[in-house]
């Protein structure tokens, strides 16, 4: 007998009331936060083949929820499914630029391939990948310590190894101690002590050519606290709510975007003033990724930078922000807003202008496509 008509043939499974009583608010309304914890600490609390289910329920609920996907994450890892792991990391990793979802994962890469051969170099890609996308980030200071330490601890015998460790170790340094974030004193301190320990005479220099930039970072990182303070960072992405709350909430997401395009760091480099604006976005998306205008600006401003590196003769840089531009608008349509028809126009007309006349067909056909929707409008 197959253990469905197995299980087929036992009384029918024991739900507790109060879940029972979630799953009707869930009818009425999908997004009921309230019903979804008590599913939550109900699923935390079952074997994760059982629980597999509500995680996987809860994730396409909440597709760009950091908090969520961890949580689903860490039931695997207990479990020690790292080949569901892995798979669960590769469908939000990228999506989801939420900083305690990333040091998830570097905590099981560091973690699961301790044993490997090849440890060393899959910690440091893993290392550099992060800070490449996430090193933005305000609370990102222990990511960038955690690798410098990483780096140190590497075995290196001789000396053009011991070199090649001083190089990797200065670099993150470097790159870290211009980077705006919280407890940037604390990195920029431990650089000038780990280069006067290597050579006291070089040491002066080296800091001094650094000075003026660190100092930069220091006055931003200041500033970045401040816009950053009484946002809710953790909050799953629900439609609208027109609340007060929701509106001041989105009033704070629109001043810190604000404050990046302002340009800060007061750099000429237009490619990095995108990449923190865009940074900005992609976190304000994170919780407000039902409000159809976030995705239209981000992408207006993607465009508007591609046009000002292509004057600028940045043929490379401009190309990938345009094509960005038109990723945003297909992550809006087939993600959470599928049926907002104003994005479908916004994104035909945008391809328009790139002549990508073959891609505007296929947006509009999609858009007819879609069930609930007046063709006639």
């Amino acid at each position: 007998m197959s253990a469905e008509g197995a299980a087929g043939d036992q009384a029918p499974e024991y739900v507790p009331e109060k879940v029972k009583k979630a799953e009707k608010k869930l009818e009425e309304n999908p997004y009921d936060l309230d019903a979804w914890s008590i599913l939550i600490r109900e699923a935390q609390n079952q074997p994760i083949d059982k629980a597999r289910k509500t995680y996987e329920r809860l994730v396409a609920q909440f597709p760009s929820s950091g908090r969520f996907w961890k949580l689903y994450i860490e039931a695997e890892i207990k479990a020690k499914n790292y080949d569901k792991v892995e798979k669960l990391f590769q469908r939000c990793l990228m999506k989801v630029l939420h900083i305690d979802l990333w040091k998830c994962y570097l905590s099981y890469v560091r973690e699961t391939k301790g044993k490997l051969p090849s440890y060393k170099e899959k910690m440091a890609q893993a290392y550099d990948f992060a800070l490449d996308k996430i090193g933005m980030e305000i609370m990102s200071y222990q990511i960038w310590v955690d690798y410098i330490n990483f780096l140190k601890g590497v075995e290196a015998v001789g000396s053009y190894a011991e070199n090649q460790r001083i190089t990797a170790v200065r670099r993150v340094y470097q790159r870290g101690c211009v980077n705006p974030m919280i407890n940037i004193e604390q990195l920029w301190r431990d650089y000038n002590k780990y280069e006067e320990g290597i050579n006291i005479h070089l040491a002066k220099k080296m800091i001094e050519d650094r000075s003026r930039d660190y100092m930069n970072a220091r006055r931003v990182a200041k500033e970045y606290e401040t816009v950053m303070k009484g946002l809710d960072r953790n909050a799953p992405s629900v439609p609208p709510q027109n609340t007060p709350q929701e509106a001041q909430q989105v009033d704070m997401w629109k001043k810190y975007i604000q404050w990046e395009k302002s340009n800060p760091l007061r750099t000429e480099d237009q490619t990095l003033i995108t990449k923190r604006v865009m940074f900005a976005y992609e976190q304000c998306l994170l919780v407000l990724g039902h409000h159809p205008d976030i995705w239209y600006e981000a992408a207006q401003y993607l465009e508007q930078s591609s046009k000002l590196l292509a004057e600028k003769g940045d043929m490379n840089n401009a190309k990938l922000f345009s094509d960005e531009a038109a990723n945003i608008y297909e992550r809006a349509i087939s993600t959470l807003l599928k049926k907002n028809m104003l994005l479908y126009f916004a994104y035909a007309d945008y391809e328009e202008s790139r002549m990508k006349y073959e891609k505007v067909h296929s947006i509009y056909n999609r858009l007819l496509a879609i069930e609930d929707i007046d063709p006639t409008l």
